[in-house]
């Protein structure tokens, strides 16, 4: 069960790895998912998470030895606005209608004019600007897909090998249980909500190459994503041309 996979379409092919796995311990008789083990219970918080209409995820992992910071809302209409940022500048994000659209600093076009063999001078007319990409774009593919974002996240139920439950703690208020497990130099630890749905809270790993935490809320509300003035958008799907 990965979340790496989940921000490399988030950050567009930026891969970081924050795998979480589940099973084994039950833990004490007066924890909440009595006679559950760890492994039902991660399996329960994986469903409902992905069945939930919207969500938001935000968080700051090591892709790679680099930082990467994601912020996104997103629902199962593929709905979505958020925020990435990189090593090489940041970005926000809407996708709305049939249409994704763009605004990185000079950074961020700089870095993608490098990764895509195009013109570092077109990054000063882009910077700060809207560009509203081409559909089908392989560059944006799953950028606002909820159910393209966490469809890994129980691909291989042979990762769910060991973990155990913690002590009920809380995640921005929320009661929630923690499933860990230790492997190697990594722990990896998964928040599951107690009360109501039994989402996933929070995501976190320590150690290892690519430590991080990723905080799901807002499980639910509305995605208020809207496109852009037409008049502060660059039509990437006319050649680069000011919407009009």
């Amino acid at each position: 069960m990965s979340v790496s996979r989940t921000l490399t379409a988030s950050a567009i092919c930026v891969t970081a790895a924050l795998g979480v796995t589940a099973c084994s311990g039950d833990g004490s008789s007066d924890q909440p998912f009595k006679g559950q083990s760890a492994d039902q219970v991660a399996a329960k918080a994986v469903a409902a998470t992905r069945n939930s209409e919207s969500l938001r995820m935000a968080g700051k992992v090591s892709a790679d030895g680099q930082p990467l910071t994601v912020d996104f809302h997103v629902d199962t209409q593929k709905n979505c606005k958020g925020r990435m940022a990189m090593q090489r500048g940041s970005a926000d994000v809407i996708h709305a209608g049939q249409a994704t659209y763009i605004k990185g600093d000079k950074e961020f076009w700089a870095g993608a004019a490098e990764n895509s063999g195009g013109r570092r001078k077109q990054t000063e007319a882009l910077s700060g600007r809207w560009v509203k990409v081409p559909v089908g774009d392989s560059r944006t593919t799953g950028l606002c897909d909820k159910q393209g974002f966490l469809a890994d996240m129980d691909s291989d139920k042979s990762e769910r090998k060991g973990m155990t439950k913690g002590d009920v703690t809380t995640v921005n208020g929320h009661k929630a249980l923690p499933l860990k497990k230790k492997k190697g130099a990594e722990t990896i630890t998964m928040y599951v909500a107690t009360e109501g749905k039994p989402y996933i809270l929070k995501l976190h790993q320590s150690g290892g190459d690519n430590p991080g935490t990723i905080v799901f809320s807002d499980y639910g509300k509305p995605v208020k994503a809207t496109p852009p003035p037409a008049g502060q958008v660059i039509d990437g799907t006319k050649g680069g041309k000011a919407a009009s």
